[in-house]
């Protein structure tokens, strides 16, 4: 669902922004918003035909977009992806570190293997660490922003998530880490933990899930609802955006109030 976000006009005008998993979902959301607010946006994704379809979508909602077809866990695709971002768009504001393996299957944590923790860390925690290091030089020229994506499954310590909760506070770490060893560049970095949000991998799950469940995880969310991508977009393009110019290294859960009882 794509929302009238005309209040984000103007915010990242002349930006360019990468957004890594972007040919669908949250990703797609967030690229959306971007292009919205003015930015250029390349489409970063695994799938070429999703960041293709994605990118010429952004075209009807400002700039087109420009595909990319990336391995996010593999360091020399996202070297090379972003030097042909800085080739064809000429600079590199903003990053938005989305991209995750969504094999988020419930298992115990004694039943957890290696291969499992490994597929989230790579695309979660590797896919942020190396697009951070390869977009530094453009960040710091630019004065740029990071906006990392993580997860009120690991500020909750989801049971039988141990996988996905553990990448996802690992890349929520790497923002703090930046943010103090970033800050004195003028580069912010800051993190947005989403959570029971209207994506196509929640309804994959709602889909499967009895009424009871359902209304079990409504009754978590004060608001009582699951919030749109689009909701969650808007926090990124914020902190994008000379908006928020005076903040790094905060995690903004963006959740209908879900975790407040967590003294967060």
């Amino acid at each position: 669902m794509v929302r009238n976000l005309a209040f984000l006009d103007g915010a990242l005008q002349d930006k360019v922004a990468i957004v890594t998993g972007s040919g669908q979902g949250l990703g797609r959301d967030i690229a959306i918003a971007m292009t919205q607010a003015g930015a250029r946006v390349a489409v970063v994704d695994l799938n070429a035909a999703n960041a293709t379809k994605v990118a010429e979508e952004l075209s009807a909602h400002g700039e087109p977009g420009m595909a990319i077809t990336c391995d996010v866990s593999e360091r020399d695709q996202v070297n090379a992806a972003v030097a042909e971002v800085v080739e064809k768009m000429g600079r590199i504001d903003i990053l938005v570190n989305n991209a995750q393996n969504l094999r988020v299957v419930q298992r115990l944590f004694v039943d957890t293997d290696d291969a499992l923790l490994e597929a989230h860390m790579r695309s979660g925690l590797y896919g942020t660490y190396y697009f951070m290091q390869a977009c530094y030089s453009q960040l710091l020229e630019h004065k740029g922003a990071v906006v990392n994506i993580g997860s009120a499954a690991g500020t909750n310590g989801l049971a039988q998530h141990f996988a996905y909760a553990a990448t996802k506070e690992a890349i929520r770490a790497t923002t703090r880490v930046a943010a103090h060893e970033w800050g004195a560049d003028g580069i912010r970095v800051n993190t947005i933990c989403p959570a029971a949000y209207d994506t196509p991998s929640m309804k994959i799950f709602l889909d499967k899930a009895d009424d009871a469940t359902k209304e079990w995880m409504l009754n978590q969310v004060p608001l009582h609802k699951f919030g749109g991508g689009d909701e969650v977009a808007s926090v990124a393009v914020f902190l994008a955006s000379d908006a928020a110019s005076y903040m790094t290294g905060h995690t903004l859960m963006v959740d209908g109030g879900s975790s407040m009882d967590a003294g967060r």
